[in-house]
Order: structure tokens, then C-alpha cells, then sequence
């Protein structure tokens, strides 16, 4: 699907297609205006991972999320340096996992790194290396 938006300053821009993990129908909603200089997130599903707080047994849970995810700048630009998007909820700064809580957040990062490494498009922006 071809997405056009339509900057403040400057001519209207065609988006270059989303790498094939992106799972966003349209990265802009309708016809707003944007900002010329900004760049956009192009987004992969998010995997969620369960965890426990061992310190506080009757406290919320913690959850590691995770998706993929590439910056987008300018406008018309490829999508990258593909980047893991590692996020931890209701947790702080850190996370204590068990063995199995440890397995499933790894299992799921080298999934993605799979992914990232078969579209060809990881760590190619920037002179980055993955």
C-alpha cells in the first residue's frame, strides 16, 4: 500500500515501503499536516513476556515487552538502523528472571534478530554493524 503525507513546509511525499516485519497499515493518520523535519517509527508486532518480582510477591506484574522497530528519517527515506525495541512494565529500571522467564525473553530477541537478518536491512544506516 502506497502512503502519501503531506508536510507543512514542502512538496507532498510518497513513503518508501515498510520493511517486510512492519505491521502498520498507515504510519499517518488521513490528511494531517506534518512536520517536514520529522522522521516516523515504522513498528513490528510486540511480543510480551510475563516476569515475576521476587521482592514483592503481592505487587503488580512485570512485563519485558518487545518489537521491532526502525526510524524513519527524512520522510522519504529507507526505514532503519532496524533497532529491538526492549521495554520493561511496571518493573523500573530492571527485571529479576527466572530460568524459564529467561528462556522465553531470549527466545523471543533471537526471533527477531532472525527476522532483522533476513530482510537484510539490520545495522545498514548510520555505518552502523549489528
Amino acid at each position: 500500500m502506497t502512503e502519501i503525507v503531506h508536510p507543512r513546509n514542502g512538496d507532498t511525499v510518497v513513503l518508501r515501503p515498510c520493511p517486510a516485519w512492519c505491521s502498520l497499515n498507515e504510519h499517518f493518520v488521513g490528511d494531517t499536516a506534518i512536520d517536514a523535519d520529522d522522521g516516523f517509527h515504522r513498528y513490528g508486532p510486540e511480543t510480551r513476556v510475563p516476569t515475576s518480582d521476587r521482592l514483592f510477591t503481592d505487587g503488580p506484574e512485570s512485563v519485558v515487552k518487545m518489537s521491532l522497530k526502525a526510524w524513519t528519517k527524512p520522510l522519504d527515506a529507507e526505514p532503519g538502523p532496524d533497532r529491538v525495541d526492549l521495554q520493561l512494565e511496571n518493573a523500573g529500571s530492571s527485571v529479576d528472571l527466572t530460568p524459564g522467564e529467561t528462556r522465553a525473553v531470549a527466545a523471543a530477541l533471537l526471533e527477531m534478530a532472525e527476522t532483522l537478518e533476513h530482510t537484510g536491512t539490520a545495522g545498514t544506516r548510520l555505518g552502523t554493524e549489528s
